[in-house]
This record gives structure tokens, C-alpha cells and sequence, in this order.
């Protein structure tokens, strides 16, 4: 005899998605605060909901790191996020990043947010697209100093907090932020595409002199 399948009921379903998302908002409230970490205590009472609820979804401070990454890529980037396929794709990828973000009031508070738990969410949802964009840098092939230069560079123009700046203290219209960021972008690989080739080419041999 076979065992009977669990019946999965859509409305219980439904009811725990909202109750997870609830306790998230709550703990993205304790994000955005310069001098916050998350308590599961105050994000229970902030949701509605009791302690042990909140452990059940987020039972210890990894899975809360990861699941408060992956809420605020939803919110960052509502259409995903394509990583660079390659140096030449690193222009495109800047330009997305950038234009999503800034459609999201949430991202200036974060941007200058360096206490609490944020600087921890932060690398957790962006390894993937760091790790792109080193390997996207360093396929290149160029003298390794200039790599390691362009690989600081980039990393140091992949976030909120260079974009919004551009903003907020030189007064660079939004709308035009990511394609500046992107168009420096391209010049930062095309000046490292142009040492690889000038590293690349044969030494030539330098001709006895006749008279020695």
C-alpha cells in the first residue's frame, strides 16, 4: 500500500510566505539603523508575531543574513541581476546595478550605513557579482598590477554609495548617473586592454652593433 502524500495546503502556504516577508520588513527596519543589529525579540514584536515564530523561519543569524540579502535584491533589483559575462559586458552590468538602485529611496540610507548588521548583508548578496567582476578583469590578461588597480577601482564603483554621492553632493542628475559610471567603466577596461596587448607583443631582439 502506498503512503499518502502530505496534502500541502495553498492558504497555510500563503499565510507563512506573509508571516516570513512580515518579520523581514521588520528586521530591514533594524538594517537601516546606523547602529543596529537584528533582535529577533524586537522584529517579533514589530511583525506581530512570537519569538519562536521568528526562529522558525530564521533560525540562526546566517539565514537571516541571507534572506535579508535576497530582500533587498528584490527590492534593489526587481528584474534580477545579469552578471558580467566578460570585460567587455562590465559597462552594461555597471549601468543595470546602477540604474536600479537608484529607483529605491532605501539605498541612500544604506549607502552610508557602515554600522550594525549591514556591511555583513551587504557581501553576503554581492559575492556572486564581485567574484564576476574579478574574474571578468583579470580574463583580460594584463600586467598583474594594473589588474589588481582595475579590479580596486571597479569593486570601489559597484555600489550605492558611489552612485548616490554623484547625487546627492556634486548634483549630477540621477538619470544620467549610471551611464557615467558605465562610460568610466569602459575606460577603465579599455586602458587595461591596452596594456595586455602592449604586454603581449614580442620583445624584438636588439641588433648587434656593427662597430663593437
Amino acid at each position: 500500500m502506498s503512503e499518502a502524500r502530505a496534502y500541502i495546503s495553498p492558504k497555510r502556504e500563503a499565510k507563512a510566505a506573509a508571516t516570513r516577508e512580515a518579520i523581514l520588513e521588520a528586521f530591514v527596519e533594524q538594517v537601516a539603523d546606523t547602529n543596529g543589529d537584528l533582535s529577533p525579540s524586537k522584529a517579533a514584536i514589530r511583525a506581530g508575531v512570537s519569538v519562536r515564530t521568528v526562529h522558525t523561519h530564521f533560525p540562526n543569524r546566517e539565514s537571516q543574513i541571507v534572506a535579508l540579502g535576497e530582500w533587498f535584491d528584490r527590492k534593489f533589483h526587481p528584474d534580477g541581476v545579469t552578471l558580467a559575462e566578460d570585460a567587455d559586458d562590465l559597462p552594461r552590468y555597471f549601468r543595470d546595478i546602477h540604474a536600479n538602485a537608484l529607483t529605491t529611496p532605501l539605498t541612500r540610507t544604506l549607502a552610508t550605513t557602515t554600522g550594525g548588521i549591514w556591511p555583513e548583508v551587504r557581501q553576503a548578496r554581492r559575492r556572486a557579482r564581485l567574484g564576476a567582476i574579478r574574474r571578468a578583469v583579470e580574463g583580460i590578461a594584463a600586467p598583474a598590477r594594473a589588474t589588481e588597480d582595475a579590479i580596486a577601482m571597479l569593486l570601489g564603483l559597484s555600489g550605492a554609495d558611489t552612485s548616490w554621492p554623484l547625487h546627492d553632493q556634486y548634483g549630477l542628475p540621477l538619470e544620467r548617473i549610471p551611464n557615467v559610471i558605465a562610460n568610466t567603466v569602459r575606460l577603465i577596461i579599455e586602458d587595461l586592454q591596452s596594456q595586455a596587448a602592449k604586454d603581449s607583443k614580442p620583445h624584438r631582439k636588439r641588433r648587434p652593433n656593427a662597430a663593437s
